[in-house]
């Protein structure tokens, strides 16, 4: 067991209830130094008593909940104490914990800890922070459905079809002599294509869950007065942006949190990009053009009840090399502009006055940012997944050509395989270094 460790587990503030946590060897002798309660303290019991300072004066009065190892979230003797939540009295308890012994946990070391004793692999451990700063409630379904260990649940066949193939090979090294039954050509290869196809399936999911974990950056680019704040509001659902008929109105950039079906998308209304003499209008304009840059995505507006003008085309000119969908706005005047110049594929109409055509807009920046949302898909890897996924299919498709078009040796058909299972392994955690387990686990807050 390791040495004990102490932290805050509620946000900082005022709050009705405040949980100081504590884990590791000797923790409950350490807490009750200073908290006092009658009788026995027992195992997941809770148990009222006071909290007194080192010159015996009273803190608080509060509840004591003590985990034995290993039925603990870490895995280790485990103490919760929960007070009132003033930060005085928190700070304090912990100050006396660490006088006693403990010292304060570093960010994630009680996960951390919990994936070290085997409670929880590195997907599930993942999952624990994935959860706490979910932004939309499909990023906590999924973040939850990852903790449950339904990736594992994923990761683990495969990598057991490796480890059963090296089985196989190994036997054949060591016993070349012996009777035993080995696998044909085009079962090592029907196996070998069997994981690829695993690991494929889920590579399907990354750009969405790389959507659904950090969100994804909207820019809404147009020449002053073609209805971008309009779109904006119409998009948020409320009204963020003023909205008037005078050209320039947005002067700098406006930027919200939108939540599309689930994606959270950091959605900007840029200032009218166009030649201008106000001080103040250039700075906002220059400002837009840095937004656009950073954007995963652009809607370039025009005013389709007008005709193109010279500024509309010059402002394409600037974005239509990035990914962009061009928004034909104001189409319950009539559509005077030429479309057809831009491709009909390419273009959504709508209406953000009347929220015409805000629902296909909302689709189309889904599908066109890779995002593939339903049923069909349980779980949604991440960017760390996806690195060590790529790793083992480029290993395993190396094998696969190498051994279809000459015979290998068994020895090495076994570095392959061995270097793709300990990527898939590297995934779940049961290989893994300090370095990327401090980088982890730095993401957490402390207390958890």
């Amino acid at each position: 067991m390791r040495e004990p460790i102490v932290a805050v587990a509620t946000p900082y503030g005022e709050s009705a209830i405040g949980i100081v946590r504590l884990s590791g060897k000797g923790v409950l002798d350490i807490v009750k130094r200073f908290f006092k309660t009658r009788g026995e303290i027992r195992p997941r019991y809770a148990h009222f008593g006071r909290l007194y300072d080192e010159k015996g004066e009273e803190l608080d009065e509060g509840i004591l909940i003590y985990y034995k190892a290993p039925h603990s979230y870490t895995g280790e003797d485990m103490v919760e104490l929960n007070l009132h939540g003033n930060p005085r009295i928190l700070k304090k308890a912990v100050e006396l914990f660490i006088s006693a012994g403990a010292r304060l946990a570093e960010s994630g070391e009680f996960t951390k800890r919990a994936f070290l004793n085997g409670k929880m692999d590195l997907t599930q451990a993942e999952a624990v922070a994935e959860l706490i700063s979910a932004k939309t409630e499909l990023a906590r379904k999924v973040a939850l459905k990852q903790l449950r260990g339904e990736l594992s649940r994923y990761i683990r066949p495969l990598r057991d079809s490796l480890l059963e193939l090296m089985a196989y090979i190994e036997a054949d090294i060591e016993f070349a002599e012996e009777d035993i039954p080995t696998l044909t050509k085009e079962q090592v290869l029907e196996m070998v294509d069997k994981v690829i196809k695993g690991i494929e399936e889920l590579l399907k999911t990354a750009k969405t869950g790389r959507a659904i974990r950090e969100g994804i950056k909207l820019a809404l680019v147009g020449k002053p007065n073609v209805g971008k704040s309009s779109l904006f509001n119409a998009l948020l659902k409320e009204e963020r942006a003023i909205v008037t008929d005078i050209a320039g109105t947005t002067r700098d950039y406006l930027e919200e949190i939108l939540n599309l079906k689930g994606v959270p998308v950091r959605l900007v209304d840029t200032a009218g990009i166009r030649n201008t003499e106000d001080p103040v209008e250039k700075i906002g304009v220059e400002r837009s053009r840095k937004k656009i840059e950073e954007s995963d995505l652009i809607l370039f507006v025009i005013d389709a009840s007008e005709e193109l003008t010279e500024e509309d085309l010059r402002i394409y000119e600037e974005v239509k090399d990035k990914p962009h969908i061009i928004v034909a706005n104001k189409v319950d005047k009539g559509v005077k502009a030429n479309l057809e110049m831009f491709g009909e594929e390419n273009i959504i109409k709508v209406s953000a006055l009347r929220g015409t055509g805000i629902e296909d807009l909302s689709e189309e920046i889904l599908n066109r940012v890779g995002v593939q949302l339903g049923e069909s898909y349980n779980v949604y890897i991440s960017l760390r997944h996806e690195t060590l996924l790529k790793k083992a299919k480029e290993t395993l498709e190396r094998f696969r050509k190498e051994y279809k078009e000459r015979d290998i040796s068994p020895e090495i058909a076994m570095l392959d395989i061995r270097e793709a299972s300990d990527y898939l392994g590297e995934i779940l955690g049961y290989i893994s270094t300090e370095d990327v387990l401090g980088k982890i686990f730095s993401n957490f807050c402390i207390g958890k």
